[in-house]
């Protein structure tokens, strides 16, 4: 079996910051936000969010149609490229069997 490690011994006294030190060039809060702050920044952040969220998805639904829409298109355009040979044979084999009919 191994044996456990030991963790390591804290010292018994740990050197305790008294004093704030502000390093040069540092801008100084000079007081404490207050509530009617805290709560109108709250108020106004829970605007901004309902806002962004409308328009984020509002973009990404014009650009979600926009590639729908080239899609289609494309699918369109490929199947009908596919689907024109095959009904020009079949629409000659129609007028083929007619004309036999007819004689």
């Amino acid at each position: 079996m191994s044996a456990k490690p030991t963790p390591p011994k804290m010292p018994r006294f740990l050197p305790t910051l008294t004093e704030i030190v502000h390093p040069p060039g540092v801008p100084r809060k000079t007081r404490r936000a207050t509530p009617v702050l805290e709560e109108t920044l709250w108020f106004v952040m829970q605007r901004v969010d309902l806002v962004l969220e409308r328009r984020i998805r509002e973009e990404a639904d014009a650009m979600l149609h926009s590639v729908v829409d080239e899609r289609i298109q494309e699918a369109s355009a490929r199947l009908r490229q596919e689907l024109e040979p095959v009904i020009r044979q079949a629409v000659i084999d129609a007028m083929k069997a007619q004309e036999k009919d007819s004689k």
